[in-house]
Protein backbone atom coordinates (compact mmCIF):
# COMPACT_ATOMS: atom_id res chain seq x y z
CA UNK A 1 0.00 0.00 0.00
CA UNK A 2 3.11 2.37 0.96
CA UNK A 3 4.36 1.56 -2.37
CA UNK A 4 1.39 3.00 -4.03
CA UNK A 5 0.72 6.02 -2.07
CA UNK A 6 4.44 7.51 -2.99
CA UNK A 7 3.69 5.93 -7.05
CA UNK A 8 0.44 8.21 -6.96
CA UNK A 9 1.93 11.04 -5.28
CA UNK A 10 4.91 11.24 -7.58
CA UNK A 11 2.32 11.36 -10.88
CA UNK A 12 0.57 14.27 -8.92
CA UNK A 13 3.99 16.07 -8.43
CA UNK A 14 4.45 15.33 -12.23
CA UNK A 15 1.02 16.76 -13.37
CA UNK A 16 1.30 20.01 -11.14
CA UNK A 17 5.00 20.64 -12.42
CA UNK A 18 3.17 19.90 -16.00
CA UNK A 19 0.64 22.54 -15.43
CA UNK A 20 2.71 24.91 -13.80
CA UNK A 21 5.09 24.91 -16.64
CA UNK A 22 2.25 25.36 -18.96
CA UNK A 23 1.28 28.87 -16.88
CA UNK A 24 5.08 30.05 -17.01
CA UNK A 25 5.38 31.21 -20.65
CA UNK A 26 4.76 27.75 -22.84
CA UNK A 27 3.52 28.73 -26.35
CA UNK A 28 0.12 28.98 -27.65
CA UNK A 29 -1.03 26.01 -28.93
CA UNK A 30 -1.78 25.26 -32.76
CA UNK A 31 -5.29 25.48 -34.22
CA UNK A 32 -7.26 28.68 -32.39
CA UNK A 33 -4.47 30.14 -31.02
CA UNK A 34 -1.96 30.07 -33.70
CA UNK A 35 -1.04 33.19 -35.85
CA UNK A 36 -4.44 35.82 -36.88
CA UNK A 37 -4.76 35.01 -40.28
CA UNK A 38 -5.10 39.06 -41.93
CA UNK A 39 -6.78 39.94 -45.08
CA UNK A 40 -6.42 43.37 -46.42
CA UNK A 41 -9.76 43.90 -47.99
CA UNK A 42 -9.18 47.46 -50.41
CA UNK A 43 -10.62 49.69 -52.82
CA UNK A 44 -13.57 52.13 -53.54
CA UNK A 45 -17.26 52.45 -52.12
CA UNK A 46 -18.36 49.15 -53.27
CA UNK A 47 -15.84 47.75 -51.29
CA UNK A 48 -17.15 49.74 -48.13
CA UNK A 49 -20.75 48.00 -49.84
CA UNK A 50 -24.39 48.75 -50.34
CA UNK A 51 -25.60 44.84 -50.30
CA UNK A 52 -29.05 45.40 -48.43
CA UNK A 53 -29.30 43.08 -45.19
CA UNK A 54 -33.11 42.86 -45.25
CA UNK A 55 -33.28 41.51 -48.61
CA UNK A 56 -29.81 38.98 -47.48
CA UNK A 57 -32.35 38.06 -44.56
CA UNK A 58 -35.63 37.77 -45.60
CA UNK A 59 -34.95 37.20 -49.26
CA UNK A 60 -31.80 35.76 -50.26
CA UNK A 61 -31.72 32.79 -47.31
CA UNK A 62 -34.79 31.99 -47.92
CA UNK A 63 -34.66 31.68 -51.77
CA UNK A 64 -31.30 29.86 -51.82
CA UNK A 65 -30.52 28.69 -48.05
CA UNK A 66 -27.82 26.07 -49.59
CA UNK A 67 -25.62 28.82 -51.20
CA UNK A 68 -26.50 31.69 -48.82
CA UNK A 69 -27.50 29.87 -45.38
CA UNK A 70 -29.27 32.02 -42.56
CA UNK A 71 -25.70 31.47 -40.70
CA UNK A 72 -25.05 34.71 -42.75
CA UNK A 73 -26.66 36.97 -41.36
CA UNK A 74 -25.27 36.05 -37.85
CA UNK A 75 -21.80 36.97 -35.89
CA UNK A 76 -19.20 34.98 -36.93
CA UNK A 77 -16.95 33.65 -33.61
CA UNK A 78 -13.68 33.75 -35.28
CA UNK A 79 -13.69 36.08 -37.31
CA UNK A 80 -12.93 39.72 -36.54
CA UNK A 81 -12.84 43.44 -38.61
CA UNK A 82 -11.48 46.36 -38.37
CA UNK A 83 -11.35 49.91 -40.80
CA UNK A 84 -15.17 49.23 -41.41
CA UNK A 85 -17.78 51.80 -41.69
CA UNK A 86 -20.51 51.03 -39.11
CA UNK A 87 -20.20 49.02 -35.98
CA UNK A 88 -22.29 45.92 -37.65
CA UNK A 89 -26.02 44.79 -36.61
CA UNK A 90 -25.32 44.25 -33.33
CA UNK A 91 -23.72 47.69 -32.62
CA UNK A 92 -20.15 46.29 -31.66
CA UNK A 93 -18.14 48.55 -29.93
CA UNK A 94 -14.86 46.20 -28.84
CA UNK A 95 -13.69 42.89 -30.12
CA UNK A 96 -15.68 43.56 -33.53
CA UNK A 97 -16.53 39.87 -35.13
CA UNK A 98 -18.06 39.82 -38.77
CA UNK A 99 -21.55 40.02 -39.34
CA UNK A 100 -23.89 42.47 -41.56
CA UNK A 101 -23.44 46.58 -41.00
CA UNK A 102 -20.13 47.00 -41.76
CA UNK A 103 -20.48 49.14 -44.39
CA UNK A 104 -21.99 52.55 -43.97
CA UNK A 105 -23.87 51.23 -40.90
CA UNK A 106 -26.72 50.13 -42.39
CA UNK A 107 -25.37 47.07 -45.37
CA UNK A 108 -22.49 45.04 -46.25
CA UNK A 109 -19.97 44.82 -48.82
CA UNK A 110 -17.70 41.57 -49.96
CA UNK A 111 -15.89 41.29 -46.47
CA UNK A 112 -19.24 39.49 -45.40
CA UNK A 113 -19.42 36.02 -47.62
CA UNK A 114 -15.48 36.23 -48.19
CA UNK A 115 -14.77 36.40 -44.11
CA UNK A 116 -17.07 33.36 -43.85
CA UNK A 117 -15.28 31.41 -46.28
CA UNK A 118 -11.95 32.37 -44.67
CA UNK A 119 -13.32 31.57 -40.97
CA UNK A 120 -14.59 28.06 -41.91
CA UNK A 121 -10.42 27.45 -43.87
CA UNK A 122 -8.97 28.28 -40.96
CA UNK A 123 -8.37 26.96 -37.45
CA UNK A 124 -6.79 30.35 -36.65
CA UNK A 125 -8.78 34.15 -35.73
CA UNK A 126 -9.37 35.56 -38.77
CA UNK A 127 -8.93 39.56 -38.77
CA UNK A 128 -10.30 41.16 -42.06
CA UNK A 129 -8.84 44.78 -42.84
CA UNK A 130 -11.29 47.31 -44.75
CA UNK A 131 -9.20 50.11 -46.56
CA UNK A 132 -11.56 52.08 -48.78
CA UNK A 133 -12.19 55.65 -49.93
CA UNK A 134 -15.34 56.62 -52.32
CA UNK A 135 -14.45 58.13 -55.68
CA UNK A 136 -10.76 57.62 -55.18
CA UNK A 137 -8.60 56.82 -58.70
CA UNK A 138 -5.89 54.61 -58.66
CA UNK A 139 -4.19 56.84 -60.82
CA UNK A 140 -3.80 59.31 -57.67
CA UNK A 141 -5.07 59.08 -54.49
CA UNK A 142 -4.14 54.73 -54.55
CA UNK A 143 -0.64 55.80 -56.50
CA UNK A 144 1.94 53.91 -55.78
CA UNK A 145 5.55 54.65 -55.91
CA UNK A 146 6.49 53.45 -58.87
CA UNK A 147 3.35 54.56 -60.66
CA UNK A 148 4.20 58.14 -58.84
CA UNK A 149 7.73 57.82 -60.60
CA UNK A 150 6.63 56.51 -63.81
CA UNK A 151 3.71 59.16 -64.73
CA UNK A 152 5.19 62.41 -62.37
CA UNK A 153 2.02 62.58 -59.99
CA UNK A 154 2.67 63.00 -56.38
CA UNK A 155 3.05 59.43 -54.84
CA UNK A 156 2.91 58.24 -50.99
CA UNK A 157 6.93 58.61 -50.77
CA UNK A 158 6.93 62.35 -51.20
CA UNK A 159 4.06 63.02 -49.39
CA UNK A 160 0.52 61.59 -50.75
CA UNK A 161 -1.45 60.75 -47.64
CA UNK A 162 -4.26 58.57 -49.39
CA UNK A 163 -4.77 55.04 -50.70
CA UNK A 164 -1.18 53.48 -50.27
CA UNK A 165 -0.01 55.02 -47.21
CA UNK A 166 -3.30 54.10 -45.72
CA UNK A 167 -3.44 50.53 -46.59
CA UNK A 168 0.03 50.76 -44.97
CA UNK A 169 -0.80 52.23 -41.50
CA UNK A 170 -4.20 50.43 -41.41
CA UNK A 171 -2.24 47.99 -41.39
CA UNK A 172 0.54 48.15 -39.29
CA UNK A 173 -1.79 49.82 -36.94
CA UNK A 174 -3.71 46.69 -36.81
CA UNK A 175 -1.00 44.15 -36.59
CA UNK A 176 0.45 46.13 -33.37
CA UNK A 177 -3.08 46.42 -31.61
CA UNK A 178 -3.92 42.54 -31.76
CA UNK A 179 -4.20 42.01 -27.72
CA UNK A 180 -6.94 45.33 -28.13
CA UNK A 181 -8.85 44.60 -31.05
CA UNK A 182 -9.26 40.39 -30.10
CA UNK A 183 -10.71 39.76 -27.13
CA UNK A 184 -8.47 37.15 -25.72
CA UNK A 185 -5.52 37.59 -28.12
CA UNK A 186 -1.99 36.44 -26.70
CA UNK A 187 0.71 38.13 -28.18
CA UNK A 188 2.69 35.06 -28.66
CA UNK A 189 0.51 34.07 -31.26
CA UNK A 190 1.86 36.58 -33.57
CA UNK A 191 0.42 36.79 -36.87
CA UNK A 192 0.81 36.26 -40.90
CA UNK A 193 -0.69 38.63 -43.70
CA UNK A 194 -2.23 36.53 -45.82
CA UNK A 195 -3.18 38.08 -48.99
CA UNK A 196 -5.12 41.17 -50.78
CA UNK A 197 -8.68 41.81 -52.44
CA UNK A 198 -9.28 44.89 -54.63
CA UNK A 199 -12.30 45.94 -56.44
CA UNK A 200 -12.04 49.14 -57.85
CA UNK A 201 -12.29 51.15 -61.14
CA UNK A 202 -15.35 53.31 -60.81
CA UNK A 203 -12.97 56.44 -60.72
CA UNK A 204 -10.42 55.57 -63.10
CA UNK A 205 -12.08 56.44 -66.22
CA UNK A 206 -11.02 58.79 -69.63
CA UNK A 207 -7.03 58.96 -69.43
CA UNK A 208 -6.95 57.43 -66.51
CA UNK A 209 -8.45 54.08 -67.71
CA UNK A 210 -6.13 53.93 -70.65
CA UNK A 211 -3.40 53.62 -67.46
CA UNK A 212 -4.99 51.22 -65.49
CA UNK A 213 -3.19 48.01 -66.31
CA UNK A 214 0.05 49.58 -65.82
CA UNK A 215 -0.66 51.34 -62.56
CA UNK A 216 -2.55 48.56 -61.15
CA UNK A 217 0.65 46.24 -62.07
CA UNK A 218 2.99 49.04 -60.33
CA UNK A 219 0.22 48.73 -57.32
CA UNK A 220 0.28 45.23 -57.03
CA UNK A 221 4.42 44.67 -57.07
CA UNK A 222 4.31 47.98 -54.46
CA UNK A 223 2.32 46.60 -52.48
CA UNK A 224 3.87 43.26 -51.91
CA UNK A 225 7.70 45.22 -51.69
CA UNK A 226 6.18 47.27 -48.48
CA UNK A 227 5.23 44.07 -46.93
CA UNK A 228 8.57 42.26 -48.12
CA UNK A 229 6.15 39.33 -49.61
CA UNK A 230 6.97 38.63 -52.80
CA UNK A 231 4.04 36.14 -53.36
CA UNK A 232 1.63 37.79 -51.30
CA UNK A 233 -1.71 36.54 -52.99
CA UNK A 234 -3.49 39.94 -54.78
CA UNK A 235 -7.16 39.39 -56.05
CA UNK A 236 -8.20 42.23 -58.35
CA UNK A 237 -11.94 42.59 -58.16
CA UNK A 238 -13.24 44.74 -61.46
CA UNK A 239 -16.42 46.76 -60.38
CA UNK A 240 -19.61 46.07 -61.66
CA UNK A 241 -19.55 50.02 -62.60
CA UNK A 242 -15.85 50.00 -63.60
CA UNK A 243 -14.79 53.09 -66.18
CA UNK A 244 -11.83 50.89 -66.30
CA UNK A 245 -11.59 48.12 -68.85
CA UNK A 246 -11.46 44.30 -67.68
CA UNK A 247 -8.85 43.25 -69.63
CA UNK A 248 -7.03 45.87 -67.82
CA UNK A 249 -7.48 43.56 -64.38
CA UNK A 250 -6.64 40.25 -66.11
CA UNK A 251 -3.21 41.78 -67.92
CA UNK A 252 -2.08 43.08 -64.89
CA UNK A 253 -2.20 40.43 -63.05
CA UNK A 254 -1.09 38.47 -65.94
CA UNK A 255 1.82 40.73 -66.25
CA UNK A 256 2.61 40.78 -62.48
CA UNK A 257 2.63 36.68 -62.13
CA UNK A 258 4.60 36.60 -65.53
CA UNK A 259 7.31 39.26 -64.00
CA UNK A 260 7.06 37.52 -60.44
CA UNK A 261 7.67 33.93 -62.06
CA UNK A 262 4.25 32.31 -60.56
CA UNK A 263 0.63 32.95 -60.35
CA UNK A 264 -0.18 34.12 -57.18
CA UNK A 265 -2.23 37.07 -58.82
CA UNK A 266 -5.99 36.72 -60.27
CA UNK A 267 -8.54 38.94 -61.46
CA UNK A 268 -12.16 38.37 -61.42
CA UNK A 269 -13.97 39.78 -64.81
CA UNK A 270 -17.02 40.66 -62.70
CA UNK A 271 -18.75 42.78 -65.39
CA UNK A 272 -18.71 39.09 -67.44
CA UNK A 273 -20.47 37.52 -64.72
CA UNK A 274 -23.22 39.69 -63.04
CA UNK A 275 -26.08 40.82 -64.62
CA UNK A 276 -28.09 43.22 -62.64
CA UNK A 277 -30.34 43.99 -65.30
CA UNK A 278 -30.85 41.07 -68.20
CA UNK A 279 -30.63 37.77 -65.29
CA UNK A 280 -33.36 36.82 -63.08
CA UNK A 281 -31.18 35.59 -61.30
CA UNK A 282 -29.87 39.07 -60.05
CA UNK A 283 -32.35 41.20 -61.00
CA UNK A 284 -34.88 39.73 -58.31
CA UNK A 285 -32.38 41.26 -55.48
CA UNK A 286 -31.95 44.56 -56.62
CA UNK A 287 -32.63 47.33 -54.31
CA UNK A 288 -32.29 50.48 -55.52
CA UNK A 289 -31.69 52.34 -59.17
CA UNK A 290 -28.14 53.06 -58.18
CA UNK A 291 -25.86 51.47 -60.95
CA UNK A 292 -22.95 52.60 -59.11
CA UNK A 293 -23.25 50.92 -55.97
CA UNK A 294 -24.53 47.97 -58.16
CA UNK A 295 -27.91 48.46 -57.49
CA UNK A 296 -27.53 47.58 -53.63
CA UNK A 297 -27.72 43.76 -54.81
CA UNK A 298 -26.71 41.42 -52.08
CA UNK A 299 -26.64 38.86 -53.97
CA UNK A 300 -23.86 40.79 -55.95
CA UNK A 301 -21.58 41.61 -53.28
CA UNK A 302 -21.69 38.01 -51.70
CA UNK A 303 -21.15 36.55 -55.04
CA UNK A 304 -17.73 38.88 -55.27
CA UNK A 305 -16.72 37.96 -52.01
CA UNK A 306 -17.32 34.11 -52.61
CA UNK A 307 -15.61 34.17 -55.36
CA UNK A 308 -12.71 36.21 -54.09
CA UNK A 309 -12.20 33.33 -51.27
CA UNK A 310 -12.28 30.53 -53.94
CA UNK A 311 -9.61 32.08 -55.94
CA UNK A 312 -7.67 33.39 -52.93
CA UNK A 313 -7.51 30.00 -50.96
CA UNK A 314 -5.41 28.05 -53.49
CA UNK A 315 -2.40 30.62 -53.35
CA UNK A 316 -2.12 31.11 -49.18
CA UNK A 317 0.81 30.54 -48.05
CA UNK A 318 1.77 27.91 -45.11
CA UNK A 319 1.54 28.87 -41.76
CA UNK A 320 3.95 31.68 -40.50
CA UNK A 321 4.58 34.11 -37.97
CA UNK A 322 5.03 37.79 -39.57
CA UNK A 323 5.56 38.90 -36.08
CA UNK A 324 8.66 37.44 -36.14
CA UNK A 325 9.70 37.73 -39.50
CA UNK A 326 12.75 40.10 -39.73
CA UNK A 327 12.30 41.13 -43.19
CA UNK A 328 8.51 42.18 -42.75
CA UNK A 329 9.69 44.34 -39.25
CA UNK A 330 12.43 45.62 -41.54
CA UNK A 331 9.72 46.62 -44.13
CA UNK A 332 7.55 48.00 -41.41
CA UNK A 333 10.17 50.05 -39.91
CA UNK A 334 11.40 51.23 -43.25
CA UNK A 335 8.27 52.41 -44.96
CA UNK A 336 7.14 54.14 -41.36
CA UNK A 337 10.23 56.19 -41.88
CA UNK A 338 9.96 57.03 -45.65
CA UNK A 339 6.24 58.00 -45.15
CA UNK A 340 6.95 60.28 -42.22
CA UNK A 341 9.86 62.11 -44.03
CA UNK A 342 7.74 62.64 -47.21
CA UNK A 343 4.51 63.77 -45.37
CA UNK A 344 7.14 66.03 -43.21
CA UNK A 345 8.61 67.19 -46.57
CA UNK A 346 5.24 67.86 -48.53
CA UNK A 347 1.71 69.01 -48.50
CA UNK A 348 -0.71 66.49 -50.09
CA UNK A 349 -3.79 68.75 -51.68
CA UNK A 350 -5.96 65.76 -51.57
CA UNK A 351 -5.54 65.35 -48.40
CA UNK A 352 -5.85 68.76 -47.20
CA UNK A 353 -9.11 69.16 -49.28
CA UNK A 354 -10.42 66.32 -47.06
CA UNK A 355 -9.71 67.51 -43.45
CA UNK A 356 -11.39 70.68 -44.62
CA UNK A 357 -14.66 69.37 -46.05
CA UNK A 358 -14.83 67.28 -42.54
CA UNK A 359 -13.83 70.48 -40.51
CA UNK A 360 -16.28 71.07 -37.70
CA UNK A 361 -18.42 68.05 -38.44
CA UNK A 362 -18.61 65.97 -35.18
CA UNK A 363 -17.14 61.84 -36.07
CA UNK A 364 -20.16 59.17 -36.15
CA UNK A 365 -19.41 57.06 -32.97
CA UNK A 366 -18.18 54.09 -34.32
CA UNK A 367 -16.21 50.93 -33.52
CA UNK A 368 -15.40 50.38 -37.14
CA UNK A 369 -11.68 51.56 -36.62
CA UNK A 370 -11.77 49.32 -33.32
CA UNK A 371 -10.77 52.52 -31.51
CA UNK A 372 -7.56 52.82 -33.03
CA UNK A 373 -6.66 55.91 -34.17
CA UNK A 374 -5.93 56.72 -37.97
Amino acid sequence: MGTRRILLAVCLAGVVALAVGADKGAEPTAGAKGPVKVFLLMGQSNMNGRGKIDVLKNKLTKDLPDKYPPSLVEMRKDVWITGANGNGISNQMSNVRLEPGFAQFDYFGPELAFGHAMGDHFDEPVMLVKIFGGGTPLATDWISPNAAKRTGRQGPLKGRRAGFQKAFYRTKDTVENLVTLIEGYDARQGYQIMGMVWVHGNADGGKFAKEYEDNLTDFITDLRTMFSLPELPFIAVESLSSRAPGSAFQNAVDRVNKKAGNKQAAAILAKSRIDLKGDEAYSVYNASGDSAHWKYNARAYLDVGTWSAELIKPLLAKPANHAKDPKVQAAFKKYDELFKQGNAAHKDPIHEAMMKRRAGKPPKKTAGGNNIKQ
